[in-house]
């Protein structure tokens, strides 16, 4: 049997993207599918009401980023529906990741269900060598997720993420103990609640931090 081409893999999956400034690389969905974060960005002084993947070089290279984001969003949507396809994306999920440590669910868009959120789990368990880091505004997607049984693989960090800038993510109850959830914040005035990203301060970039992809919670700094 041929090992699968990186085009056909792509052609599947819809591609994956690479922020320039992260290890690893990454896969966004358009914005305008957010279910929970359009409902806060309509909101003033939501984080998603200044959501970065809106500006800067989403904007800037929007006519090549959206049909992009829409390919993966239809490629999800077809792996969801049909068995075959899913075995498909998940097989050519893990070779377009090959042997990258990192990975970033989700660099624009969110979860679009509580089976998005199984398909994720398993392309992270076709990927053991890899780290994933999914984070999330539709906590109620997690609860549905789990309570239909699915499992967070040792691989995978879920963070919560907060929905306005000093007002830190919380641990439902519901999902208190859970290996695998964990929450994100966004500081603004307040003093950081978690380790705070050190991005800002080393030209946007991760260096050599990959907290995102450790337990234990972390903030970011508003943009």
């Amino acid at each position: 049997m041929h090992a699968m081409t990186i085009a056909h893999a792509v052609s599947i999956t819809g591609g994956l993207s690479a922020p320039s400034k992260m290890p690893g690389q990454a896969y966004g969905l358009p914005t305008a599918h957010c279910a929970t974060g359009q409902r806060m960005a309509a909101i003033p002084g939501s984080i998603c009401s200044s959501c970065y993947a809106e500006k800067g070089f989403y904007s800037v290279y929007h006519k090549t980023v959206e049909p992009a984001q829409y390919a993966r969003l239809h490629a999800v949507e077809l792996a969801i529906a049909s068995p075959e396809y899913r075995a498909a994306f998940i097989a050519a999920f893990a070779r377009l990741i090959g042997s990258d440590g990192y990975f970033r669910w989700h660099d624009a868009g969110d979860l679009q269900s509580a089976d998005h959120l199984a398909l994720i789990a398993d392309v992270a368990r076709a990927t053991p060598g890899t780290k994933h880091w999914l984070p999330t505004r539709e906590y109620s997607l997690v609860r549905e997720y789990l309570n239909n049984g699915g499992t967070i693989p040792a691989n995978l960090i879920v963070r919560l993420s907060a929905m306005f800038p000093d007002q830190p993510a919380k641990v439902p109850a519901s999902l208190q103990g859970v290996p695998g959830i964990d929450v994100s914040n966004v500081h603004k005035h307040a003093q950081p609640v978690g380790r705070a990203c050190p991005a800002s301060k080393q030209n946007n970039a991760c260096m050599d931090c990959r907290a995102c992809w450790k337990p234990g919670a972390v903030s970011y700094k508003a943009h």
